[in-house]
C-alpha cells in the first residue's frame, strides 16, 4: 500500500494496518458510532482525544469519560455521516477538513446493552485543532497513547446504585472504563503491531 502523502509515516501505517486486520467493515448495521481522533505529538507518540460527558438525566453514559459521538439518526444518511455530525456538535471539528479516515476497529456494545452496536472509527487528525465542546460536552482533553499502558487500574464504579469492579484506565483522576476502555485497549494492541 503506498504512503498517503497527508499523513505521517506512523499514522499511514496504522491506517495500513487497520485495512489489513479487518476489524469490521465500514457497511456494517450499527446503531451508534465513536471518533478515535489521533493527533501525532512527536514522531514516536499520538494522543488521543478523549470527552467527559455533561451531567444529563436522558443520558444512560451522563459524566462518563468517553470518544466523541452518538446514535445514529433516521435524518443520516450513512453512519459516516453520523459520525461528521456528532463530531462537529460536540467538538466543533469538520472530520472533511481537519482528518484522515484510517479505518475502523470493532463493534461494541456499551454497558452490555448487545442489541446496540457502535462503530469506532479512526481518524487521523491533520492539525491540532481548537476543540469548542458543545452542550452535550463537560470538557475535551488529550492523552497520550505511549502513557496509558501505565494508568491501567481495577477500581470501583457505581451503576444504578450497585458498585462493581471495572477495569480500567486512569487519566488524571478521570476513570476511563467499558467501552472506550475496550476501544482504546484495541487501539493499544493494534499500534503495538506497527
Amino acid at each position: 500500500m503506498a504512503q498517503d502523502s497527508r499523513l505521517s509515516p506512523r499514522l499511514s501505517r496504522l491506517k495500513e494496518t487497520l485495512s489489513t486486520k479487518h476489524l469490521s467493515g465500514t457497511d456494517e448495521n450499527v446503531q451508534a458510532v465513536v471518533a478515535v481522533l489521533l493527533q501525532e505529538e512527536t514522531s514516536s507518540d499520538l494522543n488521543i482525544l478523549l470527552i467527559h460527558r455533561a451531567e444529563r438525566i436522558d443520558d444512560p453514559w451522563s459524566g462518563q469519560i468517553g470518544l466523541p459521538g452518538g446514535r445514529i439518526t433516521r435524518s443520516d444518511p450513512s453512519a459516516r455521516a453520523a459520525l461528521r455530525r456528532e463530531v462537529s456538535e460536540e467538538i466543533g471539528l469538520d472530520l472533511d477538513k481537519d482528518g484522515d479516515e484510517l479505518g475502523t476497529l470493532s463493534l461494541g456494545s456499551p454497558m452490555r446493552r448487545l442489541e446496540m452496536k457502535v462503530q469506532p472509527w479512526v481518524y487521523g487528525l491533520r492539525h491540532r485543532r481548537e476543540v469548542r465542546t458543545g452542550p452535550e460536552v463537560q470538557e475535551a482533553f488529550w492523552v497520550s497513547l505511549a502513557r496509558l499502558p501505565s494508568l491501567r487500574t481495577t477500581t470501583e464504579i457505581e451503576i444504578g446504585g450497585t458498585r462493581r469492579g471495572v477495569e480500567a484506565f486512569l487519566v488524571d483522576g478521570r476513570v476511563v472504563w467499558g467501552f472506550t476502555h475496550r476501544v482504546l485497549e484495541e487501539l493499544l494492541s493494534v499500534q503495538d503491531e506497527n
